[in-house]
């Protein structure tokens, strides 16, 4: 039988980024055995109604509605224990809304790497539209040092930001950004680092022993939790060139949030909160097993 392929999509309030997803799978997608799980995240202006409207006939395509937007690592969690539990799922493909598929051997490839590598999570080429490669994201996994500073830097940012301080701050600060990526151009398959959240694959390994990302965070800093987990517990996972999706990012983030300084704002308020938990969890990282289950 073939492996079960569950491409996991959080919604929130966009139809049309939520549309050309959606419609990337099923015109790409040449695995016989595949699901869609849409997960809508409390959208308020339609737009879920819309996509019932146009999807809901389709046997392949399953729609679940939070009562309240659970941010990105909760309201994922919901889709992929439905994947797991009650679809079945051999993958689980985690794509943002707006990730664009395009790769018609994309199952194929990623079964092929999985009977080479035994991987837990597969990141791909993310690549935007004018041509940055997002992935890897960083070349290493945070330490309690680089945590605590990346807290103290965005800390600093917030005030700077609420006295209206705005201009050359991460200049005066002389500290690099946090998203920096790394533009490796080979697949890696002895990786230590942290791939792009926008696009991952949950092997069987990881999802016969996980649920979903850490649920202690709204938005923001989720991937650097998992893969610091998946490090501390050695679980292996790799990074593949030659798989590539499309990613306009922030999309949705820019519609719904048009104020850039509102939008710095709430970026830098919920990595503040994240990045707390985050060091909880380096300080308490013998209890790492039990971070990623419900």
């Amino acid at each position: 039988m073939d492996s079960k392929f569950v491409f996991l999509i959080l919604h929130y309030l966009n139809a049309d980024v939520t549309i050309r997803c959606i419609e990337s799978i099923i015109n790409t997608i040449q695995q016989k055995n595949f699901e869609i799980v849409v997960v809508d995240n409390a959208s308020n202006n339609g737009s879920v109604e819309e996509l019932v409207e146009r999807y809901g006939n389709k046997t392949e395509i399953h729609f679940l509605f939070n009562k309240v937007n659970l941010g990105y690592a909760q309201g994922n969690n919901v889709g992929f224990v439905y994947a797991k539990n009650i679809l079945h799922a051999d993958f689980i493909c985690l794509a943002n809304n707006d990730v664009i598929f395009s790769d018609k051997q994309w199952c194929n490839k990623v079964l092929d790497i999985y009977e080479k590598e035994s991987y837990y999570v597969l990141g791909p080429d993310v690549v935007t539209p004018q041509g940055e490669h997002q992935n890897p994201f960083r070349p290493e996994v945070f330490g309690i040092g680089k945590v605590m500073k990346n807290l103290f830097h965005d800390i600093v940012v917030y005030i700077l930001l609420k006295l209206g301080i705005q201009k050359k701050i991460r200049n005066k600060l002389n500290i690099k950004s946090v998203w920096e990526n790394c533009n490796w151009s080979e697949s890696q398959f002895d990786f230590s680092g942290v791939l792009h959240g926008s696009c991952l694959i949950f092997s069987p390994a990881f999802i016969g022993e996980f649920d979903g990302f850490y649920k202690g965070t709204f938005l923001y800093v989720e991937e650097d939790i998992l893969f610091y987990i998946l490090h501390k517990l050695h679980c292996k996972y790799v990074y593949c060139k030659d798989l590539q999706v499309l990613h306009y990012h922030a999309t949705s983030l820019k519609r719904t949030i048009q104020d850039e300084n509102q939008r710095k704002m709430m970026a830098v308020k919920n990595r503040i909160k994240s990045y707390a938990k985050f060091l909880k969890i380096i300080l308490n990282h013998k209890k790492a097993a039990t971070y990623l289950k419900a």
